[in-house]
């Protein structure tokens, strides 16, 4: 009997629809036949069929509810800040030392160093995530956070500072069950003065790399990748797709995993920044390392694996 894969679509953008055609040719060209649908419940009334037969199916990024989805479901999840680090540092994943700021939290700069991160456990694409002088951070309550600050809806997180040079610089790998699909190097240098060592800046600076004016690089980093791929399968091996961030300290060269964002609304190959982005850089991001091949022979081997 034939396995079969569902691929759910379940962005806006054209694009991820036609990347999901091309993986399913992949798929069918190893022999497991594939079904590619948008995420609404009228498109996987059809499916209902399916619900009889060896199925696994896949939400890559969007809503992450099943609906009419047959079989296995595999789709991101929406956690905070602490359930990501607290899941990744119980899989052995190398991440920044961290806690969250409460009422009885001490920090010792002699046990953290003269800065620290501090960081919203709700919040993304960088917001507040801010340096601070370890003598100087405390605890807030969350009212008296100003208005539509992130720290209202959710703890804040204190971390240990990564040095990765003068401008902010992290890597992201996007990973699809553990296989690497995309992989570059992002920095700013659009945001204050440049960090001209480890330490000596001004408080409350943002070192947020992931911005709308970064420089974006395509890299082939071995270790950076295999940091990438092993937290996958360590940490959330049933979260289909992972963006991971990740910092490599300038003086000591230890790699670090800052997030790996378990719930994205967007296919990371398609979305509106996500093209800007690439063509502002002049990269492309799907052929780097041949994407949809790799994500085809990912989830192919996944399906062989559970429905055999």
């Amino acid at each position: 009997m034939s396995c079969h894969v569902v691929l759910a679509v379940g962005d806006r953008y054209e694009k991820t629809y036609r990347d999901f055609v091309r993986i399913a040719a992949v798929l069918e060209s190893r022999g497991v036949r594939s079904h590619v649908v948008h995420h609404r419940w009228n498109a996987e009334i059809p499916l209902t069929w399916l619900w009889s037969r060896p199925t696994i199916s896949l939400i890559p990024v969007g809503k992450s509810e099943r609906k009419l989805l047959p079989g296995r479901v595999f789709a991101g999840r929406r956690i905070n800040k602490i359930e990501e680090y607290s899941t990744l540092e119980a899989a052995g994943v190398s991440i920044p030392k961290w806690t969250e700021i409460t009422p009885s939290t001490a920090f010792a700069p002699e046990e953290w160093g003269p800065y620290v991160v501090s960081k919203p456990s709700t919040s993304m694409r960088g917001a507040e995530v801010r340096i601070r002088k370890t003598s100087r951070l405390r605890y807030v309550a969350p009212d008296d956070f100003p208005d539509g600050h992130p720290g209202r809806k959710g703890p804040m997180i204190a971390q240990t500072f990564v040095y990765t040079g003068e401008w902010p610089t992290t890597y992201r790998v996007v990973t699809l069950f553990g296989k690497v699909l995309l992989c570059y190097r992002q920095v700013t240098r659009s945001r204050g003065a440049p960090l001209k060592g480890r330490w000596g800046f001004t408080d409350g600076i943002s070192i947020v790399s992931n911005t709308k004016t970064m420089e974006i690089a395509l890299v082939d980093d071995e270790e950076v990748m295999k940091l990438g791929s092993s937290a996958h399968d360590a940490a959330f091996p049933e979260i289909p797709l992972l963006q991971f961030d990740i910092a490599r300290d300038i003086e000591t060269g230890m790699l670090f995993v800052l997030e790996c964002h378990p719930w994205e609304k967007f296919w990371p190959f398609a979305h509106g920044q996500s093209i800007r982005a690439q063509q502002q850089n002049e990269v492309d991001f799907d052929n780097q390392f041949g994407a949809m091949e790799r994500a085809g022979a990912a989830i192919a081997d996944r399906a062989m694996t559970l429905l055999a």
